[in-house]
């Protein structure tokens, strides 16, 4: 396992704050036993001091001193008595504290105002540590001495060297489970990022049928899912580009294999008369036609997707634009017998949008009839307000779409029927374009087809659109 794993850097993060938590809560232990076996000694200490200060009746009289050698043994420890010069008259003997010597300030001055005194105490000459609980000696009402016990702090040490010595032992034991926990927790956490990480290399690869399975509904899983749809994306992308690049260069050698053979044809003289010079100059001056449009689609097609194409709102009389775009479409119409239908609305409201666009979409649509559609047939276009919306109808009855078909045919290059498509001048990005700029106009374009009856496509636009909110849908 690398040093620099994530792994490794999990690991050690929950053990810091493992340890952030753990230390100070053993310091707090520790601190909680050491002030419990203290008190608890000092409570012993100044309960006995209280007690028995109350059975001296007069610190001069060696008599008051009863039973003083044997309460000495009786509680392992040390007792001295001083009057209030600070005289120390009755003593066992501990420490520096004898009979005839004088007791310290420290001792003196709490008991003679008659304070309870309790301290630890350490001898100068041994380092050892004692605990000293005091109580003034009270003759009818006035402080007569003091009485002092002296016990040492050895067992009480003892008992937290063993309780120090349990909380090393939990520590070190904490801390043994803790590794072992952190592994555990830290190989769970950074197993899916480890797959998704393999997973993303694999992508780069090119492997892009990776699917990466992650148990989990949280934020990792999510992520998880999102690197599995990414890679169904770009294989998606991919194959996508592969039949963009199979589609663009069939529809370019077919024009530009027209122009080179009868560019040759004439070039070499291989003709018999001006008519037939005159038919061969014809094709490749519609070959040409034809590989303009459709170079002129796919930069179009191209900018739309890109986002890169500008739009001119302004608010608009739709009658105007579906005035305007069949007569456009006229020429093409009569062509083939197609009568166009216009019927519209008289009190629908004015549409902020893009002229121009929207009339190419309206174009596109009735050329796409047009093109599907059987001589002497109609093409019918009206109008209709449904709450706020203004919706178009663009409905033919010529052969309609199949079934199967239907799915595919916002896609670039997708043909119906590729044959008379292509012999009519399609370029199989009529209806790409359409939708796309549908979308940046901020509508909606649906269709319903009945195979041999026709086909009705349905243009959905908001009248409440406002400046900012198409602009910034734009942006």
């Amino acid at each position: 396992m690398k040093l620099n794993s994530i792994t490794v850097k999990l690991g050690i993060i929950i053990m810091v704050l493992f340890s952030f938590v753990l230390f100070p809560l053993v310091y707090t232990i520790d601190q909680m036993f050491t002030s419990f076996y203290i008190s608890q000694k000092q409570e012993q200490l100044e309960n006995f001091a209280s007690k028995y200060s109350t059975t001296i009746t007069d610190v001069e009289d060696v008599n008051s001193y009863h039973m003083f050698e044997m309460l000495s043994e009786l509680m392992d420890a040390e007792l001295f008595v001083f009057d209030m010069e600070g005289d120390i008259l009755k003593s066992t003997g501990v420490l520096n504290f004898i009979e005839d010597t004088k007791v310290p300030k420290q001792i003196y001055n709490p008991i003679a105002q008659n304070k309870t005194l309790g301290y630890e105490y350490t001898a100068p000459s041994s380092s050892k540590e004692f605990f000293l609980a005091g109580k003034s000696i009270v003759v009818n009402g006035k402080v007569n001495g003091g009485l002092v016990i002296v016990s040492s702090m050895e067992g009480v040490n003892t008992s937290i060297e063993k309780v120090r010595l349990w909380l090393l032992i939990s520590v070190i034991g904490a801390f043994f489970i803790a590794i072992g926990f952190t592994f555990f927790v830290s190989k769970r956490l950074s197993n899916p990022l480890l797959k998704m990480e393999q997973a993303t290399r694999e992508i780069a690869k090119g492997n892009l049928s990776t699917n990466l399975i992650v148990p989990t509904n949280d934020e990792v899983g999510s992520l998880a899912t999102a690197i599995t749809d990414l890679g169904r994306e770009l294989d998606e992308y991919r194959t996508n580009r592969r039949e963009f690049f199979a589609n663009i260069s069939h529809e370019l050698r077919t024009p530009i294999s027209y122009i080179k053979g009868y560019s040759q044809v004439l070039t070499n003289g291989l003709i018999s008369n001006e008519a037939e010079k005159n038919q061969y100059l014809t094709i490749i001056n519609e070959e040409a036609d034809r590989l303009t449009t459709l170079i002129n689609d796919l930069f179009e097609l191209a900018k739309m997707e890109e986002g890169k194409i500008d739009l001119n709102y302004e608010w608009l009389d739709i009658g105007d634009i579906l005035n305007s775009s069949v007569k456009k479409v006229s020429l093409k119409a009569a062509e083939k017998k197609i009568e166009i239908r216009l019927n519209t609305v008289i009190d629908y409201p004015l549409l902020y949008t893009d002229g121009v666009r929207l009339e190419q979409v309206i174009i596109n649509l009735i050329e796409n009839a047009i093109r599907y559609s059987d001589d002497e047939s109609r093409i019918d276009i009206y109008t209709k307000m449904y709450n706020e919306n203004l919706e178009i109808f663009i409905q033919d009855f010529g052969m309609g779409i199949p079934e199967d078909d239907v799915p595919f045919i916002f896609e670039r290059f997708y043909r119906v029927e590729k044959s008379r498509s292509r012999a009519s001048g399609g370029t199989g990005l009529g209806l790409a374009i359409v939708k796309n700029l549908v979308q940046l106009l901020g509508g909606e374009i649906k269709f319903e087809s009945i195979q041999g009856k026709g086909t009705l496509f349905k243009l959905v636009f908001s009248t409440e659109q406002k400046v900012g909110e198409t602009n910034e849908k734009n942006n």
